[in-house]
């Protein structure tokens, strides 16, 4: 089985979960995975950016960012 990644962020009731999702080909809501850190790695940079954006523009109230603390990569199934 080859290697897959997911980020996780951190929940103050779960602690580490992946919470991000997607649609699969069925229509089934299964989490979020790539296959390579690096795409994941360029996911949450985008996601950062997206909501660093939003607070420099005003969509977004600056106290409804994320730490960047609060975010890890993790290999799918490692503890």
């Amino acid at each position: 089985m080859r290697k897959q990644w997911e980020l996780q962020n951190w929940t103050f009731v779960d602690g580490w979960v992946n919470t991000s999702t997607i649609v699969n080909e069925q229509g089934e809501e299964v989490p979020l995975v790539f296959n390579t850190r690096a795409e994941a790695q360029a996911e949450l940079d985008d996601f950062m950016s997206t909501i660093e954006g939003q607070i420099e523009s005003g969509e977004r109230e600056p106290d409804h960012g994320y730490d960047q603390n609060d975010w890890r990569i993790r290999e799918v199934g490692a503890k």
